[in-house]
């Protein structure tokens, strides 16, 4: 729940308690200042349009000749959905879908994939995870006391993006996320790399893993350099704020709403439990304080919003999640009274990623990795 007493931005509802968070002298805080910036790089309207165009003319190009011209992550949530129906319908690409199943997969979402790949008449590949090591590989980050402890699942969707579009000898990977509608998350939240997750997997794994493939460096020196992949962030050139979205995708494919942001995937009730819990902060506020910088959200109806918890975070929900993950509801709590960790307690890459700072900007610029990854790295901690 919201804490009246602590300090806010004045424009957001981001608080003082959110690692990396500074205000300026009109009490703004700089998560504020990177979406205005992120704004003015990546505008919508007509601009975007042409940008989209010119972007899709390029994929088409390098697409000549093989059956897909692109490979485009998809979930069954509101996002992914849109930006394929965008990618097929309205920039007349060639997109292949793929969904990583972690097995923890909605109902609705299952049906939504159907719904939305039938529809535009795209072919869906989904690589499906392991289940022992899946939930292995989960309760290894909860054991790890960090506060993100879907991890290694983005992991994965990075792992199963790269090595299909490589695969299939496609250059280009279409991303959804969208800093408009889903905002900018503090690094300390949700820190991800391969020497971390390797760290992790060492110290809190408890049976061998076969089937899970890490994104190391070499690996993405390899799909960038000789594959000759890029990773395109489409959604940062169309309007995607609104309710606009979820009533195109409910009239063209029945797309029914999963329930809240992330919920396609069930455990993030679990996710949500856990960092209220444990780190006392709500994973809602990222995206609400987004939702006021677009003007979709007043910031008083974002701090009622707040105070209550959402539906899905309850007793019923989390007891089943942790039966699924095989935790004992004793050891889970443990875990929430033991001191919180961050990726700054264990080893990574961070290091060397600030020393190539600069390149790292470059590539981001020149849409060869995730658009908004120089921002997230750099200016949210």
């Amino acid at each position: 729940m919201a804490n009246d007493d602590v300090k806010r931005c004045t424009r957001c509802v981001m608080d003082a308690d959110v690692p990396g968070i500074r205000f300026d002298e009109n009490g703004v805080c700089n998560f504020c200042h990177v979406h205005d910036k992120l704004e003015r790089l990546f505008p919508t309207g007509e601009e975007g349009k042409r940008t989209l165009e010119a972007m899709a003319e390029k994929i088409r190009r390098k697409g000549r000749g093989r059956k897909y011209d692109c490979v485009v992550g998809v979930s069954g949530g509101r996002d992914t959905s849109y930006c394929l129906y965008y990618c097929k319908e309205k920039l007349g690409l060639r997109p292949l879908a793929v969904h990583f199943d972690n097995g923890w997969d909605s109902d609705v979402a299952k049906t939504n994939l159907a719904k939305v790949c039938d529809g535009l008449g795209v072919e869906l590949h989904t690589i499906i995870m392991d289940w022992p090591e899946s939930r292995e590989l989960t309760n290894a980050t909860i054991r790890a006391c960090v506060p993100y402890i879907d991890l290694t699942d983005d992991v994965g969707i990075a792992s199963a993006l790269y090595r299909t579009a490589a695969k299939e000898g496609v250059r280009y990977i279409i991303l959804s996320h969208s800093f408009r509608e889903e905002g900018i998350t503090p690094l300390l939240w949700n820190y991800m790399d391969a020497r971390y997750t390797r760290a992790l997997i060492k110290r809190f794994c408890t049976m061998p893993l076969v089937h899970f493939k890490n994104v190391d460096i070499h690996h993405m020196l390899y799909w960038i350099l000789f594959k000759g992949i890029h990773v395109f962030n489409m959604t940062n050139y169309y309007d995607d704020v609104g309710e606009h979205v979820e009533r195109i995708l409910a009239e063209r494919f029945g797309w029914i709403d999963t329930g809240q942001h992330h919920m396609d995937n069930e455990m993030f009730a679990l996710v949500y439990y856990y960092s209220r819990h444990k780190f006392g902060f709500d994973w809602r506020i990222i995206e609400l304080s987004a939702k006021i910088r677009t003007g979709v959200a007043a910031r008083e109806e974002v701090l009622e919003a707040l105070k209550e918890v959402p539906f899905f975070e309850n007793e019923e929900l989390v007891d089943y999640g942790l039966k699924k993950q095989g935790f004992s509801r004793e050891e889970f709590d443990a875990i929430l009274k033991a001191p919180n960790k961050y990726f700054t307690d264990y080893p990574s890459y961070y290091p060397l990623l600030k020393a190539l700072r600069l390149p790292i900007k470059w590539l981001c610029r020149a849409h060869v990795v995730p658009a908004h990854a120089y921002e997230k790295y750099f200016e949210t901690i």
